[in-house]
């Protein structure tokens, strides 16, 4: 028996990878931007997932993995560095 075809995680990986351009595009808020970006990344993720599974080989998956550590990393070096703009939304003490 065959599973869900791969065109529906395809379209799938479109419709995220499309509304993560759009996400980085319009808004100007750097969160906003970065999870757009993360968006994105989830959206190749599953279409390395679908054609690995399609192909039946574990190269795909590994990538994934390694995109994803990438990915962690990435949020563990940008949110010290945007903490403080989330903090300052209002006026505080270093701004004056």
């Amino acid at each position: 028996m065959q599973g869900i075809p791969i065109s529906y995680f395809l379209i799938l990986s479109a419709i995220l990878f499309s509304l993560g351009v759009i996400g980085v595009v319009v808004r100007r808020n750097a969160i906003i931007i970065f999870m757009s970006i993360e968006l994105m990344l989830n959206a190749v993720n599953l279409t390395f997932i679908a054609f690995s599974n399609f192909l039946g080989n574990v190269e795909g998956q590994i990538f994934v993995f390694m995109v994803m550590v990438v990915a962690r990393r990435k949020w563990q070096l940008d949110w010290p560095l945007l903490w403080p703009s989330i903090e300052c939304a209002k006026p505080c003490m270093w701004t004056k």
